[in-house]
């Protein structure tokens, strides 16, 4: 009977490493999905909305228009969550998880004690006279890496009707950050349909999993919070993120049907699609999927409606659980057949991509590098560019426009009707463009003009190196990190492609003599005025610095003319 049982437990064993060896193993090879990454097809979309690193002339994501109104990046993180958490009329926390053993390319630098942290904007605010409010929801996702240095950004276009791909790097203590455009090709190796994506449930690799949640709290001797967010989570916040991702995911999809599914002269198309988004948003409970206007949609759609169809990318991932990889026979396997990553080794950053390809790989069905099918493909049958459409107005442009119609639902159709016809050509669908041509004057909005920003930076590009100005120095260490680089064209007046440019426009700004007077007006009512700001850590550095400090001032401030040439 013995001799049985060993033969049984020899038997299980084998199959156990056959089931191992069998797994489907990864061997996607991300340069290599870079650099074979191909344009689509000449649609109407991929020529209305271009897929260029940078964003298009005049347009620019809703991150930097965020950053460029409240003066510059903050520093340290926490600070730049309270930021997103001011914009929140109801003053709540942004979405936040997580997560210690991830899939980015900057897994290698992440670990229990330095988690990667993700945040969600998720709020609406309410549009005020002469202004509509801004709707980050869905739109706005942000995930740093301490040890990276590295903040991923990615936030949506209004303008270009596109998510955009951002880096802030070098954010540190004591550096000068860049907030540049990332490769979009690096980035849609898994973010396939160039848009957000997370995880399913339930979401075992997140800090909402008590067993998670409990390895940061040890490796970070106990501590309730990191960067100012909490350690131990709740599934309802992964749930949400969950959510979001898909909100965000959709809108890409959205402006497809915009724009494949009625095609370059479906204006007729387009204008049905909004009668039915608004009468489905002011009454979601009532809305008639197969009222007469949702079929003439259908006809309307079938005359240019792609014939494979438009793909719903598939924004979800498969769980993963690190810790649960590591017990019983499947972390005894896992030990004998891969070896651990030391924290550093791996992408430094999100160009590192050799780097990245030298750590071990995930199963296929983990990797999100793997090619991941649509999770449906929808016909000029389907109406769900109507919900789309819907999602992208907020609960106060409905209020409004339910007011300016007398609370008359039908009377949204003759609003759109009176519409002229180039509201409806072939351009990315924009909230605020419908909200404009809807009601005319009172829509001014915050996020679309590029006349008070600087130009975008790509990344790749070097920072300045100060070799040949000394001086410049001092400007780097105490200045650079609000005054170059700067979203803001007011604020960034230490921008230059090399040291003569930055330093001739550093001379050309002659307020800079009375900012850096600290002697001067200390303790007067221009005080406010002095650099760097009492809140920034240029200026704790400063303070410590002591005399140091205070002749950096008197070099920086000296190599300012004077107001009066004598």
């Amino acid at each position: 009977m013995k001799r049985v049982w060993r033969w049984i437990g020899l038997l299980v064993v084998v199959a156990g490493c056959l089931f191992w060896l069998l797994q489907p193993k990864n061997d996607a090879n991300i340069a290599e999905l870079v650099h074979s990454t191909k344009a689509p097809a000449g649609s109407v979309s991929t020529k209305v909305i271009p897929q260029t690193d940078l964003p298009p002339e005049g347009t620019r994501s809703l991150f930097d228009h965020i950053i460029a109104q409240n003066d510059g990046l903050p520093y340290p993180y926490d600070k730049l969550v309270k930021l997103i958490q001011d914009q929140n009329p109801n003053g709540e926390m942004p979405i936040n998880i997580l997560i210690p053993d991830g899939r980015s390319l900057l897994k290698g630098l992440a670990d229990y004690k330095h988690p990667r942290s993700l945040i969600a904007a998720d709020f609406e605010q309410k549009n005020k006279a002469g202004g509509l409010g801004l709707r980050p929801r869905g739109q706005l996702f942000m995930g740093f890496v301490e040890n990276a240095r590295e903040i991923e950004v990615l936030s949506y276009n209004e303008a270009a009707g596109r998510f955009e791909f951002q880096l802030v790097q070098n954010y540190c203590a004591g550096c000068v950050p860049r907030i540049v455009y990332a490769q979009r090709a690096i980035c849609t190796t898994c973010h396939q349909g160039a848009g957000p994506i997370f995880p399913q449930r339930p979401w075992n690799e997140t800090n909402a999993q008590p067993d998670t949640a409990e390895a940061i709290r040890i490796a970070r001797g106990g501590a309730e919070k990191y960067l100012s967010l909490p350690i131990s989570n709740v599934l309802a916040s992964p749930d949400r993120f969950d959510q979001l991702t898909d909100e965000g995911n959709f809108i890409n999809v959205t402006q497809r049907i915009w724009l494949d599914g009625c095609g370059l002269n479906g204006n007729e198309c387009r204008r049905t699609l909004l009668k039915l988004a608004l009468l489905y948003r002011d009454s979601p409970g009532s809305f008639d999927p197969e009222q007469p206007l949702a079929k003439q949609l259908q006809k309307l759609q079938a005359v240019n409606y792609p014939k494979q169809g438009i793909a719903v990318p598939e924004s979800d991932i498969f769980n993963r659980d690190p810790l649960g990889e590591r017990r019983g026979f499947k972390g005894w396997w896992h030990k004998l057949t891969s070896r651990d990553i030391k924290l550093g080794e791996g992408a430094m950053n999100n160009e590192d991509l050799d780097a990245f390809d030298r750590l071990p790989k995930l199963q296929a069905r983990l990797d999100p590098l793997s090619q991941r099918p649509p999770k449906q493909t929808l016909s000029a049958n389907d109406i769900d560019g109507v919900y789309g459409v819907a999602a992208l107005f907020s609960s106060s442009d409905i209020d409004q426009l339910s007011e300016a119609v007398n609370y008359q639902p039908s009377a949204y159709l003759a609003k759109v009707d009176a519409l002229p016809n180039e509201v409806f050509v072939a351009k990315p669908v924009s909230r605020v463009a419908l909200m404009r041509a809807l009601l005319g004057q009172g829509t001014n909005y915050c996020c679309l003009s590029t006349k008070e920003m600087s130009p975008p930076q790509a990344s790749g590009v070097p920072p300045l190196k100060v070799k040949k100005h000394a001086i410049l120095k001092d400007f780097e260490d105490h200045c650079f990190a609000c005054h170059r680089g700067n979203p803001s064209k007011r604020l960034n007046f230490m921008g230059g492609a090399d040291e003569d440019a930055v330093l001739a426009s550093i001379k050309d700004k002659s307020e800079i003599r009375d900012a850096l007077d600290w002697e001067r007006y200390t303790g007067t009512e221009k005080a406010n005025k002095l650099m760097p700001p009492r809140d920034s850590i240029q200026y704790e550095e400063l303070i410590d610095a002591g005399k140091s400090g205070q002749d950096a001032l008197k070099r920086m401030r000296e190599a300012v003319p004077s107001l009066f040439g004598f």
